[in-house]
């Protein structure tokens, strides 16, 4: 479901299916490193606004998932400018809350065709 129509590459005529997948087509295609555009918080801290898009939309089928990291941004947001000293547990937990994420995604994945093999017979 995408309310944003994507025109294809003007170059070799790729359709894509989401405006990440175009503009990495695009990056990649321009010889550039990545987009990822960012924001700087007060002392100093980045806050990666490209990623955290990607990472919303990954979940947009999951809305506990794209609530818990709405929120977990806004309360980090929140910490930057009421509470820089905090920052840093902060920052580390969501890292490990982001990671354990990944991690049950994988095993799932994996325990799903590990499953499907055995359905087929291997």
């Amino acid at each position: 479901m995408n309310d944003i129509p994507i025109p294809p590459c003007r170059d070799c005529g790729q359709h894509f299916d989401d405006i990440f997948e175009a503009t990495d087509h695009l990056v990649e295609a321009g010889g550039e490193e990545e987009f990822d555009p960012k924001l700087i918080l007060p002392n100093g801290y980045t806050l990666m606004v490209g990623s955290l898009l990607r990472c919303i939309y990954s979940y947009i089928d999951n809305p506990d998932m794209v609530s818990s990291i709405v929120q977990s941004t806004y309360a980090t947001l929140y910490a930057a400018e009421t509470s820089p000293g905090s920052m840093k547990t902060i920052i580390e937990d969501m890292v490990v809350r982001e990671q354990m994420s990944d991690f049950d995604k994988a095993l799932a994945e994996l325990l799903e065709n590990e499953t499907d093999d055995n359905e087929d017979g291997a």
